[in-house]
């Protein structure tokens, strides 16, 4: 590539700066305020949490981070509040982890008010745009994203997610904008988290965020957490910067990593076959030469076609034992085939949900929430006993089948239960406990098998948020293919609303490379649809050669390209751009109504005075700009619905291009 330093490293020194301000300037690593609050007791914590003794240490976890912990005590009641905040330092951000612990020997006085992130900033006149998105809804308009200018002097904008999971209505992600700069937050709580934005008359902006709502007591030896909160900060007018900066901080320090590298989400096939007896297996081992000869990365068992547990889906959710009417033998014939394919194997649950009923229900009825009137229960979760009692039980399938991902699912709203659960100087404590759990869990099924990952699936995508990503990736994004099949225009929307916050996630795709259906719903990896038929393979053979060339590229920069519009006469179209090679692709969409052969489009990051050799699909030249031409390039698409990719990379020298 080409050996221009500003391909190396973009970071401003005006964002590091503005995070080091930032730092400083609170208790995180300075004399200032904390940027939590909480009301203990009737007081609110900035009235007493000063007059606490305070102990404050640092250490280096690694040459890019340094955790920073300060603890405040109560000598009087035995209150123990901690903050464990991370600062990066090959980019702008900061994360922390507030608790309370109760070391005293009585209950303590109610705990209420908890506000992870409380914080003031002065903007004077500068104004703010709240940059954030849409969540799940089954549509296109799923993760769509909203611009939304904050009013100074109007009521407090507050945004949190319908019914317990946290993507669910609302994406827990905004971006502040004052054009000069801004910070990206982020809110890690797999539950139901609130956040309020209000601009006041005179340009201060109070933001705050959290579990939506705190009012108990701890026992004593009682200790809880709170969502974890991160920023990213920062420069310049262009909110993206911002989208993006957080993108590289998620893949970097926060999605899972095997062999010390990014995981991709995965190229998958299922096989719906059945054999003339009823039973699954031979169709399926069948079906594992052929997928592993075509490229197929993981053999895909989901709750429909496949059913693994008896009953089927929804009614048998909770009969988590094999159906030996369907696996005779077991799902170990097909895991031990599946591995030896050089395959991953995944498989479905849905462990927090019990069915009326059903094996779980009727072994243990004293682990299950019930609630008249539902057609669904919730498992105890908050239980460690009933949670140890579901994660042996996990293991021995994940073992058995030798699992690589484990398909966990969630179609239930779970807030009610928590809430009837409650008591009313507990209030909260359920929520905490069942989101506590569900980390634990994960936690400890990916220790006794490592290499194991989540997905994600949470009817479709709503459970996005930055701390299920530790634990795995969102492989069915939304469900939006279980109302409507092939809807390509809400593939695309969908997926670039989400390249915005979540860099890596899948969907079903019903079509094969080089079809306006398949790369209208191409992510880094997918479940196809096709790829079974004899006549197919050639074709998944180019769609997967597809995957592996642009898949990279997605560890990149996103920037979308046209309007976020669901409108069929438009054209539609994104770029990944990669800044420390400089290189990247755009994918751009004419849709089916569209009446425009040709369209100009302005790629984003280009440095406008360096050469770039640029292949456009249908040319067989690779053709030569300087970087401001590419700003103003035209792209033509004689096919309706049709697409064209275009890929792009410096030229060693000026002269060569």
């Amino acid at each position: 590539m080409g050996s221009d330093t500003r391909l190396r490293n973009d970071v401003h020194p005006a964002e590091m700066r503005a995070k080091a301000d930032w730092i400083t300037g609170t208790a995180i690593k300075g004399s200032g305020e904390p940027p939590f609050s909480f009301v203990y007791g009737g007081r609110v914590s900035s009235e007493f949490l000063g007059s606490l003794r305070r102990e404050s240490e640092s250490r280096t976890l690694d040459a890019e981070r340094t955790e920073l912990t300060s603890v405040w005590r109560d000598d009087r009641t035995g209150l123990e509040v901690r903050c464990t905040a991370t600062e990066y330092h090959d980019l702008p951000a900061v994360e922390w982890l507030l608790t309370f612990t109760n070391t005293g020997t009585q209950d303590t006085p109610i705990i209420s008010d908890i506000r992870a992130l409380d914080m003031a900033l002065k903007l004077g006149t500068k104004g703010c745009v709240l940059h954030r998105s849409l969540g799940d809804s089954n549509s296109a308009q799923s993760f769509a994203p909203v611009d939304e200018p904050l009013v100074p002097g109007a009521a407090e904008r507050v945004f949190a997610p319908k019914g317990g999971r946290s993507s669910d209505g609302h994406m827990p992600y905004f971006n502040m904008d004052w054009k000069t700069g801004g910070i990206v937050l982020a809110i890690g709580w797999s539950g139901q988290w609130e956040a309020g934005f209000h601009l006041t008359s005179t340009g201060d902006m109070r933001v705050r965020a959290g579990q939506q709502t705190t009012h108990f007591l701890l026992h004593p030896g009682e200790r809880v957490r709170c969502p974890r909160i991160v920023l990213v900060f920062w420069d310049g007018d262009d909110h993206l910067r911002g989208n993006n900066l957080f993108r590289r901080l998620a893949i970097k320090h926060y999605y899972p990593r095997r062999d010390g590298k990014p995981v991709f989400p995965p190229i998958c096939c299922s096989v719906a076959t059945v054999a003339a007896d009823g039973t699954y297996e031979k169709p399926h081992l069948d079906a594992v030469g052929p997928m592993a000869e075509r490229g197929i990365e993981v053999f895909w068992s989901d709750m429909d076609p496949q059913q693994w547990y008896p009953i089927g889906f929804p009614e048998g959710t909770g009969n988590w034992e094999i159906d030996r009417a369907k696996y005779p033998n077991g799902l170990k014939p097909i895991g031990d085939a599946v591995r030896a394919a050089g395959m991953g194997y995944l498989l479905w649950f849905e462990p927090e949900r019990v069915h009326p009923g059903t094996m779980v229900e009727r072994e243990h009825p004293e682990w299950v929430m019930k609630a008249e009137g539902e057609w669904s229960q919730l498992f105890c979760m908050h239980d460690p006993v009933a949670r140890a009692w579901l994660t042996d039980l996990i293991d021995r399938f994940v073992t058995e089948a030798q699992l690589a991902w484990l398909r966990w699912d969630f179609n239930i709203e779970p807030l009610t239960f928590w809430q009837r659960n409650d008591t009313p100087d507990r209030v909260g404590i359920t929520e905490i406990r069942h989101i506590e759990g569900l980390y634990a869990m994960w936690e400890e099924l990916e220790r006794r098998h490592p290499g194991l990952l989540i997905d994600n699936c949470s009817s479709g995508g709503r459970r996005l948020d930055i701390e299920a990503a530790r634990y795995g990736l969102p492989l069915w994004h939304s469900d939006m293919h279980c109302v409507e099949q092939n809807v390509s225009t809400g593939d695309q929307l969908q997926n670039a609303g989400l390249n915005r916050w979540v860099p890596f996630h899948g969907c079903a795709n019903f079509g094969l490379e080089p079809s306006y259906a398949f790369r209208s719903a191409m992510t880094a990896g997918n479940i196809l649809i096709s790829g079974l038929a004899p006549g197919e393979k050639e074709a998944v053979k180019r769609t997967v050669a597809r995957y592996h060339e642009l898949r990279p590229y997605m560890l990149g920069d996103f920037y979308p390209l046209f309007p976020h519009t669901d409108n069929d006469d438009a054209w539609f179209g994104y770029q990944f751009h990669r800044p420390e090679t400089g290189d990247g692709f755009a994918m751009m969409f004419r849709r089916p109504k569209s009446e425009e052969g040709t369209k100009t489009v302005c790629l984003r990051a280009m440095e406008r005075d360096l050469w770039y050799h640029v292949r456009i699909e249908g040319s067989s030249n690779c053709q030569h700009f300087i970087g401001w031409q590419l700003e103003d390039l035209s792209v033509n698409i004689t096919e309706c619905p049709g697409t064209s990719l275009i890929r792009y990379a410096p030229a060693e020298s000026e002269s060569e291009g």
